[in-house]
């Protein structure tokens, strides 16, 4: 399996769908996956979507197992609420693509947005871009 940006949001979406097919699906197109060029990805399914990690493990046990362990360092209680700052921590440490550290920061900030509207704070007010240049992040 190849990922780009695209096929990385719709195995999100699967994986947070209701419908326990979809993330049967998005679990078994990520059985063949190339664990370490595709771990900034995989970090990001696992961060915004609704599965905990016993079902990576259960599922899709070679990338539930390389998601622990990329984290392990970073979460010294499994199963503690994963920070955003330790995810990217993880995905910096372990060469994660542009492209992952990218959608990681899109699904932050709407998250975040999102958050700040229940909080009475307009989202119209906001504008959040991020595109990495030469290994640097930017925002405008």
């Amino acid at each position: 399996m190849i990922f780009d940006k695209e096929e990385t949001k719709n195995l999100l979406a699967m994986l947070r769908s209701t419908d326990d097919e979809n993330s049967v699906v998005a679990f078994q197109a990520l059985r063949g996956v190339d664990v370490k060029k595709y771990l900034g990805e995989l970090i990001v399914l696992y961060k915004f979507g609704i599965k905990p990690i016993r079902a990576w493990d259960d599922n899709c046990p070679n990338c539930g197992k390389a998601i622990k362990d990329a984290l392990r360092v970073y979460n010294k209680e499994e199963g503690a609420d994963l920070s955003t700052g330790k995810c990217l921590s993880a995905m910096t440490a372990n060469g994660a693509s542009n492209q992952a550290i990218e959608l990681f920061m899109e699904l932050f900030t709407d998250s975040m947005i999102g958050f700040l509207g229940q909080m009475g704070y307009p989202a119209d007010q906001f504008e959040i871009n991020v595109k990495l240049k030469d290994g640097q992040a930017t925002k405008s």
